[in-house]
């Protein structure tokens, strides 16, 4: 989970692999969409509410990766917008550490950070028990996506995206 890759959760990168093999769809899809003023948007609200700092642009320019703390901006609001934060020291991460993604998760969909923090306390939880290693946790505005495993050392990754828009 060192890697910039180790912040995506293995659903979400084939959610996006299909998404780009799916006939009709652009395979440009995402290239340059953190110049788009929703993204600029949400950067900047990452960057005030978090304390983040920026550190680059994917080469696509569909993301933006930040720095202490780190986590992984994925935006394109044609798509699928979310943000990507990993612990990667243990199965556990401590309450701080859930606070945080509650607040980036709040910069990105504008939900209440009590609700996202109880909401990626829950999926983690649920990932955990899992096989599989993965659970989500819905809210009226907000997707929780977490991959949490205990073995190897452990290591937990939580998604917090704009529920899927219905054109």
């Amino acid at each position: 989970m060192s890697s910039e890759m180790g912040f995506l959760s293995s659903a979400a990168l084939l959610f996006a692999a299909l998404f780009v093999l799916i006939p009709g769809n652009a395979v440009k899809a995402g290239e340059r969409s953190v110049e788009t003023p929703e993204c600029k948007e949400i950067t900047a609200r990452i960057i005030e509410r978090t304390n983040t700092h920026f550190d680059h642009f994917s080469p696509s320019g569909g993301s933006v990766f930040f720095k202490h703390p780190d986590m992984v901006l994925i935006c394109d609001p044609k798509f699928i917008t979310y943000v990507s934060l990993n612990w990667d020291a243990s199965g556990f991460p401590p309450n701080e550490w859930f606070a945080l993604v509650a607040q980036a998760g709040s910069a990105v969909t504008g939900a209440d950070l009590k609700k996202l923090e109880t909401a990626a306390h829950r999926c983690h939880r649920a990932a955990l028990k899992e096989t599989g290693e993965q659970a989500s946790a819905l809210l009226p505005n907000a997707t929780v996506g977490c991959q949490a495993f205990t073995g190897d050392g452990g290591g937990v990754v939580v998604d917090v995206a704009i529920p899927s828009r219905r054109n």
